[in-house]
């Protein structure tokens, strides 16, 4: 549940609340109890409401949206909205058995699931609205503005899939539903905490998945090891697992990514990130190209240091759906070409794909996996025309197999920890 604070000195309030508007963080109204001003927020960690509000009491509420004493619920609000303008009970039941019920708050978005029955878009809901003469641009305006939360809402869409075939996962099939006047597609910038990391992107050109909060969790609270190592992030977007392993300290982060506007977000996400404790981009080394470049951008960089230092690679990712097997040779010729084995002699690559639990629950993919990453660097020395001897013996080793979430019936996106290790 989200916190709120119980201030005494009128002073505090209009800093406050200008502190939590800035952040997106204010749940209006403000309201008094007893010697209390009470400013409730969005915020549901409980060292976050501490550390930025140390000498202020604070408390855990149950939100609840209430007018004339009624639940305002997305179904109660709008039928009190549209009961208005349609007095006929079983009209008005059709039309509110069409609206959408499951939606994501990300200022400055109100992002609803696609769904062919519950739809805006559905051509019953369409019909009725047509046939009342209701203008919904002041319904999505009154959503954004009496029903939610939150400040600084200025937009309401509806998500749909993203293309498998977009090699730069770009939400093509993004539709706005309604926009502020003056708002433009360039300047929707939502954010969104997580783990205590914000994360930054434009809904119009790049993709958020709420789904990888746990994935991210997962790699903060188990890779602790990579403080002072470095890590490749061949997919690295805007940041969603870069991020964690900035977190954690590592030494130097390469990432590559197609799309502009994820890089965009990556820096936006950064610095408001305050650079992980850094106080300028040095170990952030983010490139806006296909990672089969990668090879060359750590041969570059390493030119740039005094001895040409081999790096200490500790992470690879490998997070792009529905495969990353694109990556993985790219991966292995990293190590071979670049990674200090003395120093770092433990690589965990994590494999992100799409698989059938079927092939999940009789280790299919998992055999298929070792099959094809053991025969990477044999394939590798045919096609650079090397002996044997120039690449490493290497050994992998599957130590996880985490399932992150669902992506379709029977078929989950998984990462798959692999460890790399070598003889020498």
């Amino acid at each position: 549940m989200p916190y709120e604070l119980l201030v005494t000195e009128p002073a505090l309030i209009k800093t406050i609340k200008t502190s939590l508007e800035n952040d997106n963080l204010f749940v209006k109204p403000i309201t008094k109890e007893n010697q209390f001003t009470v400013i409730r927020t969005n915020i549901r960690d409980s060292t976050e409401i501490e550390s930025r509000f140390p000498n202020i009491i604070s408390r855990q509420y149950e939100y609840k949206l209430t007018n004339l004493s009624m639940v305002r619920d997305i179904i109660g609000f709008s039928r009190n909205y549209f009961q208005s303008y349609i007095t006929d009970e079983s009209i008005l039941q059709t039309l509110l058995d069409h609206i959408p019920t499951r939606y994501s708050i990300y200022p400055p978005l109100l992002l609803f699931n696609n769904s062919s029955m519950k739809c805006f878009t559905n051509g019953i809901f369409i019909n009725i609205i047509s046939q009342y003469k209701i203008d919904l641009s002041k319904y999505y305006h009154s959503l954004l503005y009496d029903f939610i939360p939150a400040t600084g809402m200025t937009v309401v869409a509806i998500n749909k899939p993203i293309l498998e075939a977009d090699t730069m996962r770009q939400p093509h099939n993004l539709q706005i539903l309604y926009k502020d006047k003056n708002v433009g597609d360039e300047e929707i910038w939502c954010k969104l905490k997580q783990n205590d990391i914000w994360q930054v992107w434009n809904p119009m050109y790049t993709m958020f998945s709420r789904g990888n909060i746990k994935e991210k969790k997962r790699v903060l609270d188990t890779f602790k090891d990579v403080r002072d190592n470095d890590v490749v992030d061949l997919y690295c977007g805007i940041g969603y697992f870069s991020f964690s392993y900035l977190r954690l300290g590592c030494r130097n982060i390469f990432g590559f990514e197609l799309n502009p506007w994820s890089i965009m977000g990556f820096w936006k996400g950064y610095d408001l990130n305050h650079g992980f404790g850094h106080s300028n981009r040095s170990n952030c080394h983010i490139y806006n190209e296909n990672n089969e470049r990668s090879l060359q951008r750590i041969t570059e960089y390493r030119d740039t240091l005094p001895n040409h230092d081999l790096l200490r690679i500790r992470h690879i990712n490998l997070g792009l759906l529905p495969s990353s097997e694109q990556g993985w040779p790219i991966a292995i010729r990293i190590l071979s070409d670049h990674n200090d084995w003395l120093q770092c002699p433990l690589v965990t690559l994590h494999i992100h794909e799409n698989v059938s639990i079927e092939d999940i629950n009789s280790d299919k993919f998992i055999n298929q996996t070792l099959t094809k990453l053991g025969k990477i660097p044999t394939e590798l020395n045919k096609n650079d025309n090397n002996n044997d001897d120039d690449y490493h013996s290497y050994k992998f080793e599957v130590i996880h197999l985490e399932k992150i979430k669902t992506f379709a019936p029977d078929v989950w996106h998984i990462c798959l920890d692999v460890n790399v290790t070598i003889t020498i």
